[in-house]
């Protein structure tokens, strides 16, 4: 549990810093705690949940990977360090149904890396829904698109079609127009749904929980 908690810890808020700050926090959980290895930083560890033990996520890099031959060439994803590990940290959290935000430079391979983290769940349990956010998005756009895959539970609450649970992909996050006031109204809405579960029916003005 100690183990699990470091990396968390790890992962949550010490996730969110650069370069130099990842220095820092490497020392700074060393002398907190002295289990890990010498080699290299803590960010470089995995909980070996058999072992008991933290493990280089390297070693979870399969031998002898082979590419499909019927994936087109700008499809593949080659297994890095980074990869596997991007990888596991947003199953983990979208399998709790926590949201995750990816960030970074243009060209970095982060839609790519989602792509391929999304094809591993089982489409008997889950559904999948892209948008491509564009400066032309609006909130209106988002809000009709993922209502078209929900349906009507109870008064006031929706669910996704057929049972499943919705995984939501919003791809370039950073590209809706801003207004006169500098906000972005579809990242707006996202993060009234995000925060709270619900938005309003612009109709009716009525609260949707969307589940």
């Amino acid at each position: 549990v100690e183990m699990w908690f470091q990396f968390c810890l790890i992962w949550s808020i010490c996730a969110s810093v650069d370069e130099d700050g990842r220095k820092k926090m490497d020392n700074y959980i060393r002398e907190m705690e002295g289990t890990f290895p010498n080699k290299d930083s803590i960010y470089e560890y995995s909980v070996d949940v058999k072992a008991k033990t933290w493990m280089h996520w390297e070693e979870r890099i399969k031998d002898g990977w082979k590419y499909n031959p019927n994936t087109p060439f700008f499809k593949l994803i080659v297994p890095t360090v980074d990869t596997i590990r991007y990888q596991f940290l947003c199953m983990a959290l979208i399998t709790v149904m926590n949201p995750v935000l990816i960030v970074g430079s243009v060209g970095t391979g982060k839609t790519s890396v989602l792509e391929s983290t999304l094809s591993k769940f089982d489409p008997v349990e889950y559904s999948l829904l892209t948008v491509n956010m564009s400066a032309q998005t609006t909130s209106n756009q988002v809000q009709n698109i993922i209502e078209s895959r929900v349906e009507k539970r109870t008064k006031g609450v929706y669910v996704p079609i057929g049972g499943k649970k919705l995984i939501t992909f919003m791809d370039d996050l950073n590209m809706p127009a801003k207004d006169q006031f500098g906000s972005q109204p579809p990242l707006e809405l996202l993060k009234l749904w995000v925060d709270y579960g619900f938005w309003f029916d612009r109709e009716r003005q009525v609260i949707k929980y969307i589940k």
